[in-house]
Parts: structure tokens; C-alpha cells; sequence
């Protein structure tokens, strides 16, 4: 299933209530302390529009990204996928694909396993 998000970055304290009993220990007390933070990066799904090896799959394995010069940009993908229907705006229910992080606020390191998923982005 999908999880449903409504930013493109997202930062929150984690709440102890939401940790389950596998748990670690570690982050249990860091919830409890306020030092457990859930960073969370979401970008545009495009595979939900664009489908393996058709033309333009094959097209856009080729340009690998869109090249953004200084008066101009060279898309990865046509106009309407990459200006509309996969462009994410403030709002507007978008599919997504996020990974979640939990990181310990005053060492800034990575507590337990990135959380990857399919969501949507409003």
C-alpha cells in the first residue's frame, strides 16, 4: 500500500508510542529524550506512467537525467510527464516513491534500517 505524504521533504520528532517492541533500545530512549528524528526525502513516481521497455523507457535510459543549462533545460522525459502529470505541486495528489530515515539528533547518525515505499504526495 501506499503511505500518504504532503511535502517533498519531510523532518518530525518520532513519537516513543510509534516505535514497536523490536524496537532497538537506542532509539526507544532517544525518542523518549526528544533526540529521535524522522527524515524523509519523496520523489515523483515515474515508472507509474512509464512502462518497461517501451520507446520512451528506452528513450530516457539513454539521457539518464534532465540536464538543466542556463537558459534552457533537456528533459529526461516528454513535457507532460515532467511539467504535469509528474511534475509534484503543493495540493495535488502525486505518486511518489519515498525513503524514510531516523537519525539521532546530536550525532546525526542513522538509527536502525531507511524505511523504502511507494506514497503519495498531496
Amino acid at each position: 500500500g501506499c503511505k500518504d505524504i504532503d511535502d517533498a521533504l519531510s523532518a518530525r520528532f518520532v513519537d516513543p508510542s510509534e516505535l514497536s517492541e523490536d524496537s532497538m533500545a537506542a532509539a526507544v530512549s532517544l525518542a523518549r529524550e526528544r533526540k529521535l528524528v524522522e527524515l524523509g526525502v519523496h520523489i515523483a513516481d515515474v515508472t507509474h506512467f512509464l512502462k518497461p521497455n517501451t520507446p520512451m523507457d528506452l528513450e530516457a535510459a539513454k539521457r539518464c537525467t534532465s540536464v538543466y543549462l542556463v537558459d534552457r533545460r533537456i528533459d529526461m522525459l516528454p513535457k507532460p510527464l515532467t511539467e504535469d502529470i509528474c511534475s509534484l505541486r503543493s495540493g495535488v495528489d502525486r505518486f511518489a516513491f519515498s525513503v524514510l530515515w531516523r537519525i539521532n539528533l546530536d550525532t546525526a547518525e542513522i538509527v536502525g534500517e531507511p524505511d523504502y515505499f511507494k506514497s503519495v504526495i498531496h
